[in-house]
């Protein structure tokens, strides 16, 4: 009898082991073929960087790719056994030359790829109607002002920083050599909701350039529009950058320049977001 249990718990043991040696081996086979087809399938959700086009002393900003973390995307997908394009991970494949890096070139436009314009607004007088404006229509554009403006309404600033709005420094005057330009760059970063600092000159100046290069600053070329509403439907392509000063021809306007532009399928953003530094990258189709 003893021997017959003992037997028994022999065959046991080696159909226990063999079992399990087979539940091992098809959990490797799932995992092998999960991991194949992560690593086939991850070209289709591959985009190529768009390089920036740098003319003499101007940028055109880039757009950065990405190729899939094949690494990653196994350990999150062999929770689950099979492919979920949702949980795939994802490298930057940056541009060979940044924007970052190019803080010495002015930058003339946004990137021509994507359908997307910016509003910038120099304050030459107060611009409540033109923020109401923008609110209503539930847009962040980016807003200028000098050194008297922002310590005239400093409160009032800050707080459209915190709401999504863009800060441009016009320092004293636009004159990027006075100290005021430090000085307002220290109260723009320091709210901890805009990461860079703007320049802006509707001319190229060295002392301008080098200044704002120095600073860590990026410099906007362009020049304000003498007749926003018309000039824009004149002019209006991707990456466009706008210059409106605020005065009553532009608060006037602004409503059924929103319109014109939204009109044609193009997005308005401020410049602190995809607009020039951050890449939104979309699926594949």
């Amino acid at each position: 009898m003893k021997k017959t249990f003992e037997a028994i718990g022999i065959i046991t043991l080696l159909i226990g082991s063999f079992m399990y040696k087979e539940e091992v081996s098809m959990t490797a086979k799932l995992s092998d073929n999960l991991l194949e087809e992560i690593k086939t399938k991850s070209i289709n959700y591959k985009i190529k960087p768009i390089e920036s086009i740098i003319t003499n002393d101007t940028i055109i900003p880039g757009i950065n790719g990405r190729e899939v973390d094949i690494k990653k995307s196994y350990n999150k997908m062999k929770e689950i056994g099979y492919f979920n394009e949702k949980l795939l991970e994802y490298n930057k494949i940056i541009v060979k030359n940044p924007l970052k890096q190019n803080k010495d070139k002015y930058i003339i436009s946004g990137n021509k790829n994507k359908k997307e314009i910016a509003l910038i607004f120099k304050v030459t007088k107060e611009i409540n109607s033109i923020i109401k404006t923008l609110n209503k229509n539930n847009i962040k554009a980016t807003i200028f002002v000098d050194s008297a403006y922002l310590e005239k309404h400093h409160d009032y600033i800050i707080n459209l920083i915190k709401k999504g709005y863009t800060i441009g420094n016009l320092s004293k005057n636009e004159d990027y050599t006075h100290p005021d330009f430090i000085w307002m760059k220290t109260i723009i970063i320091n709210t901890g909701y805009q990461k860079n600092n703007y320049c802006l000159t509707n001319k190229k100046n060295k002392k301008t350039i080098k200044n704002c290069q120095i600073e860590d600053s990026y410099t906007i070329l362009a020049t304000p529009l003498k007749n926003p509403f018309i000039d824009i439907k004149k002019s209006l392509s991707n990456g466009g950058i706008y210059v409106i000063n605020t005065n009553n021809q532009s608060s006037n306007e602004l409503e059924n320049i929103i319109k014109y532009i939204k009109s044609k399928g193009y997005i308005i953003e401020p410049l602190e977001t995809p607009f020039t530094l951050i890449v939104v990258i979309p699926s594949p189709n």
